[in-house]
This record gives structure tokens, C-alpha cells and sequence, in this order.
């Protein structure tokens, strides 16, 4: 399962192109924090030919170890090939990592539950749309991933969002604080077997 996710960071601490020097950062989830584990400076170098990239790129996936899930705000070409073929996750998002990195572990390990079960089920988590989502906090329970539910929608809700949809057993005692303080732009409709949330964009004025 992915505990540990390496982000290619550019100058101004959002994910960068590939293609523009930046850093690349290991970040490990521990006892509930992501935390930075290692970094390392990075500039493709295309003096030496496609050659040269493929030499580059794999003293990185070296340097990476164990980690197999790399982000980066574009990922293409040669780049994206060698990674893939290394076994790489890839993923291509635009923003710092606290906006991303709770997603993309819980898409990470429903896929490894998937793999290991081998029963098709539905992504707890589905853009549906520009900024718009739809979140399962069931499917992430039973997952056993052990992720909370504000682990899971804070990064959603603090993102460049529209609409998050939730569906749940409860509406989680932290949101219902949020929605009531008038924090959030809440509606809920009592389903058959729990409730579904819609949860929308404030805006100004």
C-alpha cells in the first residue's frame, strides 16, 4: 500500500512539469501526518540524448526504493513511459501537496484491496465533473484503509472544489460542527440505507 509518495515540487512549493527543474520530494505517512522523508534536486538533462533521460531517470527510480507512486503537475513522453514501465502510479495534479496526497492514498490502497481481492468495485472517491466529486466514506471504511473521515474530504473541501457529494452511514460529528457554524454550504437527503451530503462551494458576497 502506498504509505509513501514522491512529489515533483517546483520553486514555489506546487507541483511542477518534468520538464522544469525542481525538487523531488518522498512524502511517509506516519501515525496520521504526512511527513517529508527525503529530497532530492532534479533538472532533466537532454544533452545526452534519449539515452542520457533514460540514465537520469533511472538513478531516480533507484533513489526512489520501495516508493511507486509519483506526482508531478505534467508527466509525458519518455517520462511518463520509463515510469510506468518501473511500475510507477502516476498520478498529474496542479497545487501543493496537502491538497493531494490524503486522495490519492486512499485511491491507492482501495486499488491494492482490489487487486488483492480481485472483485471490481467502485472508487470511493469520483470526479464526476470540473471541481465537482463524489466521496463514499462507506466504501473507505471498508476498505480498512484507517483514514477518518476528515483525513479523507478536509483536502477536498480546502481545494479548488465545486460540489462534493458524500454519501455515509452518518453525517460525521466534525462536518455536521462545520455546516452548522455556517462554515460550509450543506444539504442532506436521508437515503435508504444512510444519507447522501451535498457539500457546495461558499461564495463571496
Amino acid at each position: 500500500m502506498a504509505r509513501d509518495i514522491a512529489v515533483f515540487i517546483g520553486n514555489k512549493g506546487s507541483t511542477a512539469s518534468l520538464e522544469d527543474p525542481g525538487e523531488i520530494v518522498i512524502y511517509r505517512r506516519q501515525q496520521g501526518k504526512w511527513r517529508l522523508a527525503d529530497s532530492l534536486p532534479f533538472q532533466l538533462d537532454r544533452t545526452g540524448g534519449m539515452a542520457g533521460v533514460r540514465r537520469q531517470l533511472a538513478d531516480i527510480i533507484q533513489w526512489l526504493g520501495h516508493c511507486r507512486v509519483f506526482v508531478a503537475q505534467t508527466v509525458v513522453g519518455l517520462l511518463y513511459k520509463e515510469l510506468e514501465q518501473n511500475g510507477f502510479s502516476i498520478w498529474e495534479f496542479s497545487g501543493r501537496p496537502a491538497d493531494f496526497l490524503e486522495y490519492i492514498l486512499v485511491q491507492e490502497e482501495l486499488a491494492a484491496r482490489e487487486s488483492e481481492t480481485s472483485k471490481p468495485t467502485a472508487p470511493a472517491i469520483v470526479e464526476t465533473g470540473p471541481g465537482c466529486f463524489r466521496v463514499s466514506l462507506k466504501d473507505i471504511q471498508k476498505s480498512g484503509s484507517g483514514l477518518t473521515s476528515k483525513q479523507v474530504l478536509q483536502p477536498l473541501l480546502t481545494g479548488n472544489y465545486y460540489q462534493v457529494e458524500v454519501l455515509c452511514s452518518h453525517i460525521p460529528p466534525w462536518l455536521e460542527v462545520e455546516w452548522e457554524s455556517g462554515r460550509l454550504d450543506c444539504q442532506s437527503e436521508r437515503l435508504e440505507n444512510g444519507v447522501k451530503l451535498v457539500i457546495r462551494k461558499q461564495r463571496c458576497g
